[in-house]
């Protein structure tokens, strides 16, 4: 609705979610927008870098036949993120900003684990640190480690209640063998 030049109330700058997260935009070096393909059902992560002004696509399961369509995805998503910055006032300019392929990460094993994936590639890319074959050696490991950080997290307003019932159900031998 944006793109039409009429914002859905949700985008209403006078909402509280919207003001506080608009405000943040202003300063923000990197956008990190997970996208879906959901045909074979699979994510992927699309990177905008306003310091060094371009977008980058990392893919962990790269494939010829879906590379056009995946790619013009993120130009769509691109494109409309301008619209919403200029419809926002938000100095933000990124028609101009190179679209590439993030170059040498690693690749999924499997068809299950591009989530993985997406979320790790945000946690290293945000201190602009290299991905490594050894950041995804231990994918349960991995997996624990996300969930407990998302448990765990200081803006859970669920927390207390989530690890009272995890203790009440888990044993203690359990709890450290979760934790490790």
């Amino acid at each position: 609705m944006i793109l039409c030049g009429s914002p859905h109330p949700y985008f209403d700058r006078k909402t509280s979610i919207v003001s506080k997260y608009i405000s943040e935009l202003d300063d923000c070096e990197k956008l990190f927008i997970p996208m879906h393909d959901e045909c074979p059902g699979h994510w992927y992560l699309c990177v905008i870098d306003f310091k060094n002004s371009h977008t980058q696509i990392s893919d962990s399961l790269r494939s010829k036949n879906q590379d056009k369509f995946r790619f013009k995805s993120v130009k769509i998503v691109v494109e409309f993120c301008q619209t919403f910055f200029k419809l926002y006032d938000i100095g933000k300019y990124v028609f101009q900003f190179s679209i590439d392929w993030a170059p040498s990460i690693p690749t999924q094993e499997n068809g299950w684990d591009c989530g993985v994936h997406v979320i790790r590639h945000m946690q290293r890319f945000k201190n602009g640190d290299p991905m490594t074959s050894s950041d995804f050696c231990n994918f349960m490991k991995i997996r624990r480690e996300i969930a407990c950080d998302l448990v765990l997290h200081e803006g859970n307003r669920e927390k207390q209640t989530i690890v009272a019932i995890v203790c009440t159900k888990t044993s203690t031998r359990a709890m450290k063998k979760l934790l490790l």
